[in-house]
């Protein structure tokens, strides 16, 4: 399964584009689960990073990871007053949770994917979206723990204790088991075909 820099080059930008437009048509990028009052969103496109990154390579997914990362920062600031937008007005969030999505799809799809059995291709691809929604999840948690703890920033309605209980119960029980599920199915679905498409190309 070889790709040639250039073709490389075509698709890094083509799966950039596919963000760019997964963050600007409402939908297409983030499901809303009752949450849009607060700016708090599951997002599906941590999958497109995955996707990217096991068919074009970790460096390529570190690529189009921080040009999401980039598009939610400029987003956070440009169109503040919500608990999502000061979430990600923090760059080690909006950036470094993306990119950190690359390095450990990157990983996995090393360990784990090369030369994988066609018959256990999907299961393992199941892991990888469920991984890359765990990964987002966790880093932007943690990220946004020391945040808050460093800069002292808050909101109103979110407590001023007990803050890392509360980002666990509010992000990780309403976006990130959503997400998980999502992945298990989407990044398969999606990787799959595109993966023996470009074997037989």
């Amino acid at each position: 399964m070889a790709i040639t820099k250039i073709k490389k080059l075509v698709l890094t930008a083509l799966f950039m584009a596919i963000i760019l437009l997964q963050t600007q048509i409402p939908f297409l990028g983030y499901i809303p689960l009752g949450a849009v009052a607060v700016g708090v969103f599951a997002t599906i496109i941590q999958f497109t990073i995955a996707i990217a990154t096991i068919i074009l390579g970790t460096k390529s997914g570190i690529i189009i990871g921080g040009f999401f990362g980039i598009i939610s920062f400029i987003r956070a600031w440009s169109n503040p007053g919500s608990i999502g937008a000061l979430i990600f007005q923090n760059p080690f969030t909006a950036i470094g949770a993306r990119i950190m999505i690359a390095i450990i799809i990157g990983w996995f799809a090393k360990r784990y994917l090369i030369n994988s059995p066609q018959n256990q291709l999907f299961f393992k691809l199941s892991l990888a979206g469920l991984l890359a929604a765990f990964v987002n999840t966790a880093s932007v948690v943690m990220t946004t723990w020391l945040g808050f703890n460093v800069m002292h920033t808050t909101y109103n309605g979110i407590p001023n204790s007990n803050l890392f209980h509360w980002l666990l119960i509010s992000v990780v029980g309403f976006n990130g088991i959503a997400e998980m599920l999502v992945g298990m199915i989407y990044v398969p679905l999606i990787t799959q075909p595109l993966l023996k498409h470009i074997k037989n190309s």
